[in-house]
């Protein structure tokens, strides 16, 4: 149930930003310091940014607007890291996964 989401990912330095295919959040959006802080709230935004803390080591923050999602990442990205990011986006709205 639910569709994979569409991502494609950009890196500038220490930065992610994840563009998708459709809207995660409103366009006030929401950002999170630590999985912890995002699981004191509820939604779509703070459990996607739960997900990414979950599946991306070193992560240091994650904002999520609309259809864009930033994810601080100080020791930078490497292949890897890009990969569970952008996993952890496109199956964040598949609810049985293999």
């Amino acid at each position: 149930m639910g569709q994979p989401i569409r991502v494609s990912a950009s890196i500038v330095g220490p930065a992610a930003v994840f563009e998708t295919d459709r809207s995660i959040t409103g366009q006030d959006g929401a950002g999170f310091g630590s999985a912890a802080a995002a699981a004191e709230e509820e939604g779509f935004a703070p459990g996607l940014a739960a997900a990414l803390f979950d599946a991306v080591d070193g992560l240091e923050r994650v904002w999520v607007a609309s259809n864009v999602v930033l994810a601080g990442r100080p020791a930078g990205w490497d292949e890897p890291s890009e990969a569970a990011a952008t996993g952890a986006i496109e199956s964040y709205f598949v609810h049985y996964k293999d």
